[in-house]
């Protein structure tokens, strides 16, 4: 997306995907300072107070510019780091230590070393944890009587284009699908709609990503974006791990990707 001054603007979803990525925190080195500020009175909402920076800026005479991309490259989660008000002053400022290497390399290991620990909570959650997630995502009214059925993970994560990165996630929320499962039945045994209204609100998350024209990771990470939002109060590795293995379990057993090729 391009303003009216030449000025690249990445779109809100992508900015959320990487704050989701980020945990809502700093990306910068040995920071990893926490940049939501929760309400203090139930009328209030919680306030993010973290900042978007571009490691290669979104318009030429910009910090660390790169003729060579794209608007879509410049505009691009990938081409985003989530950062506190000082560590955003300061990459723009200092830039012969803050490279475009330095910053992608920070917003790596931090990205890294947060999904590491979702990875490893995902050993370790619930129904408490699951029911958290599910509780308001399953709240909404079915768009649908039934949940199709889906073609072999392998096969649709090909139709949809997901990278690898995404394809290693859906395995490690699959690890606990056998619990989500057990779970959404004992659910639908007292609220026999409770999978398709949970099915269906994730098809939802899914067509605003298509719709906002975003590439098919960054479709996956929306969808993950609207788990997060739906998982309690607290944001821990345990909810984010819930969260993934809701997801992933979705993905498996209905129709949240496409599960046709597209025609032309």
């Amino acid at each position: 997306m391009t303003s009216g001054t030449g000025r690249t603007r990445s779109s809100v979803t992508q900015e959320k995907i990487v704050a989701q990525k980020s945990h809502n925190r700093c990306a910068y080195p040995d920071c990893g300072a926490v940049l939501v500020v929760e309400p203090h009175s139930s009328a209030d909402s919680a306030k993010s107070v973290g900042k978007f920076a571009h490691i290669c800026a979104a318009s030429p005479g910009g910090p660390r510019y790169d003729a060579s991309m794209s608007d879509a490259q410049r505009s691009s989660a990938d081409n985003l780091i989530f950062l506190c008000g000082t560590h955003h002053d300061v990459i723009d400022s200092q830039l012969d230590h803050h490279t475009v290497q330095y910053l992608r390399d920070a917003k790596f290991r931090h990205e890294t070393r947060l999904s590491r620990a979702v990875r490893h909570a995902l050993g370790e959650i619930g129904y408490g944890d699951l029911e958290t997630v599910c509780r308001v995502i399953g709240s909404v009214p079915p768009t649908s009587g039934r949940i199709d059925v889906p073609l072999a993970i392998s096969e649709k994560v090909d139709l949809n284009g997901l990278s690898d990165a995404s394809q290693a996630k859906i395995g490690d929320g699959l690890a606990q699908a056998g619990r989500v499962a057990e779970f959404v039945e004992f659910q639908s045994r007292n609220s026999p709609q409770f999978g398709v209204r949970l099915a269906s609100r994730f098809k939802a998350s899914y067509y605003q990503g298509l719709s906002a024209g975003l590439e098919p990771d960054d479709v996956f990470e929306s969808i993950l974006f609207h788990a997060y939002e739906n998982s309690g109060p607290d944001d821990t590795p345990s909810s984010r791990a819930a969260a993934l293995a809701v997801v992933s379990f979705l993905f498996e057993r209905c129709e949240i990707f496409e599960h046709e090729p597209a025609t032309s």
